[in-house]
């Protein structure tokens, strides 16, 4: 009975120092594919696209991936930075104009929603497609339509000839150079078949404005409404990525004279981004989100000298 029992001993300390070994023993290099495969992989995870739908407030020439849902908040403070003190909080107490924007992506390469801001009731529905890449060149094409529901009233009264919704509808190409995954240069040419702008007093008409009519409370004044029509401007953009998840985005919408605009308009943004998320900080003289408001710069009697602060928040939900 000796005998059996040693050998079993044997056996069993055997298999324990073979697999001891084998627990020991280095895992095999990776073949140079799966290491490249890591590496690719490694990036992807490491570097988010520089821009979601839209920069700041011009869209970017990407659509989401197929499946996406996207939801946007934007908060522009109606109160110029120069009038910040400590008792207002530097604006933040003061009023503000907000959106939200709801958009999906149904197929590859599409990206349909609708977006509403408080700036003039305005509801604007868009559908962009983006176009195969030639390099680090990149294109599409979008267009919508924007509705204004808000009524103008001067002095308690309704102005007659800005009463009704006004609607408009509005093309964009935009085009983009990517230098590597860092940096960014957009132009976005847009046609717009009508601008709603704000409306204003002034002493005597400026040449070729057609929305201006004598105002009836102001003797010997004129009161515009700001709408003008078949408007074509190219506003540019630039996104410089930071850190893997921190961008700078800037924008410039030129001055259009026969829309009497008070100045160029401009706006920076610093913005976070994390999984499906991101956060932008915002700063500039314009603040309007709609195409047929920001597409005219600045609107007569809105000083370029003015500043606001405020703020995008994006959130996207991958549902296939």
């Amino acid at each position: 009975m000796r005998k059996p029992t040693l050998a079993a001993a044997a056996l069993i300390g055997l298999m324990m120092s073979g697999t001891a070994a084998a627990q020991e023993a280095p895992p095999p290099a990776p073949t140079p594919a799966a290491a490249a495969a890591g590496e690719e992989k490694k990036e992807k995870v490491s570097f988010r696209p520089i821009e979601s739908n839209l920069i700041v407030a011009l869209p970017s020439v990407d659509t989401p991936a197929a499946g996406t849902l996207t939801f946007l908040v934007t908060h522009r403070f109606t109160q110029r930075l120069q009038d910040g003190s400590i008792n207002n909080f530097f604006t933040l107490d003061s009023g503000n104009t907000w959106g939200f924007g709801l958009w999906y992506a149904p197929i590859k390469n599409l990206n349909v929603g609708v977006y509403r801001s408080s700036q003039l009731a305005t509801y604007e529905a868009s559908a962009q497609y983006e176009l195969p890449a030639l390099g680090g060149f990149a294109s599409s094409v979008r267009m919508g339509e924007d509705w204004r529901t808000q009524v103008l009233e001067s002095g308690g009264e309704t102005v007659p000839f800005a009463a009704s919704p006004k609607s408009g509808f509005f093309a964009q190409a935009v085009l983009a150079y990517s230098f590597g995954p860092y940096a960014r240069i957009t132009v976005v040419p847009t046609y717009l078949q009508r601008i709603n702008g704000i409306h204003f007093f002034v002493s005597s008409p400026p040449p070729r404005d057609r929305s201006c009519q004598p105002s009836t409370e102001l003797p010997s004044a004129f009161v515009c409404s700001g709408l003008y029509e078949n408007v074509f401007n190219v506003p540019v953009a630039a996104s410089i990525a930071i850190t893997h998840s921190i961008t700078v985005h800037g924008e410039a919408i030129p001055r259009i004279s026969r829309v009497n605009a008070s100045g160029v308009g401009w706006d920076v943004s610093v913005e976070k981004s994390l999984l499906r998320h991101r956060f932008a900080f915002f700063v500039g003289n314009q603040r309007s989100t709609t195409v047929d408001q920001y597409a005219g710069a600045i609107p007569m009697g809105s000083p370029r000298s003015n500043i606001y602060i405020g703020f995008n928040l994006y959130r996207a939900w991958k549902l296939n």
